[in-house]
């Protein structure tokens, strides 16, 4: 059965640049998936933002777009941790021409001679269509990772580092993983389980490289290999849910359960017809009730 929803369309081997973009929630490995990917091969930004209390392994993603993705959320009245639908006029507005130049500009900063590069921040799940179309203007193949992290684990690591509450916090996550999903339908992608990144890098790896076409310069690499484990040395993972609670647990409406159920079934390869048709109900549901409760 072709897997419409999980797979795409895969552009690898037309002799572009390939930009490998890190399309998941906050506080859901998006920082080890990078560090990872570069590891394998992947190029990162020149100018990184330093590591810190929150997260002691790094964030290995660029000042300047976590700084450009904030700045277009607010133009658009919106911040990281909304959970409502990004405004879809907003492409089509005066302000947008501006950013896309910034961001091209940025992309030429960090990347200019990088062929195979990977660039993260979670704010892209919601700016994704943004992200696509000005990688593709830098002469780049765009290519999806999302990482998948149980949601519990996900509200429980937000209300940590910054006091969210949980119930919050599952909102977020399930706005990051559905917009990411809709807007990379159509390109080479791959989720993978945070879990399984951690404990398992090297079939992770290999599941990804299958899933994208791509070969990762240094994956028969020892010396790569080695600085995977000593990477992973860090205490990453601080808190772990069992899944099978998250359908009887009562803070989690349907809506998240269901895409959870969804996602992690396909970081194990099970993808299944309907599974964007039920996804994408759900995002419709979500997109139609968010009026009523959004801030």
């Amino acid at each position: 059965m072709a897997d419409e929803s999980r797979f795409g369309r895969s552009d690898a081997g037309s002799g572009k640049k390939a930009a490998i973009l890190v399309a998941g929630m906050h506080r859901s490995g998006t920082s080890a998936t990078a560090r990872i990917l570069n590891l394998l091969g992947c190029e990162l930004p020149q100018t990184l933002i330093e590591a810190n209390p929150t997260n002691p392994a790094g964030h290995w993603e660029p000042r300047d777009i976590v700084t450009l993705n904030d700045e277009i959320l607010a133009s658009s009245g919106s911040a990281w941790d909304d959970w409502s639908a990004f405004d879809q006029a907003w492409y089509a507005s005066p302000v947008a021409h501006g950013f896309r130049e910034r961001a091209h500009a940025v992309l030429e900063n960090e990347f200019a001679d990088s062929w195979l590069f990977v660039l993260k921040d979670p704010r892209i799940c919601r700016l994704l269509p943004f992200w696509i179309e000005v990688v593709r203007a830098f002469g780049a193949t765009p290519f999806i990772v999302s990482p998948i992290r149980n949601p519990s684990d996900v509200a429980f690591s937000l209300e940590k580092r910054d006091g969210i509450d949980p119930s919050i916090g599952h909102l977020i996550w399930l706005r990051h993983v559905l917009d990411a999903e809709r807007a990379s339908r159509a390109l080479g992608r791959a989720y993978l389980r945070y879990e399984t990144l951690l404990s398992q890098p090297l079939a992770a790896a290999n599941a990804l490289s299958a899933a994208l076409g791509i070969s990762w310069p240094k994956h028969a690499s020892i010396e790569s290999r080695m600085e995977i484990d000593e990477f992973l040395s860090f205490d990453l993972h601080h808190h772990r849910t069992d899944d099978d609670a998250l359908p009887t647990d009562p803070q989690l409406s349907r809506w998240i359960v269901s895409s959870f159920e969804i996602f992690d079934r396909w970081c194990r390869g099970d993808a299944r017809a309907g599974d964007a048709r039920q996804l994408g109900r759900i995002r419709a549901a979500f997109d139609a009730a968010t009026p009523a409760f959004a801030r």
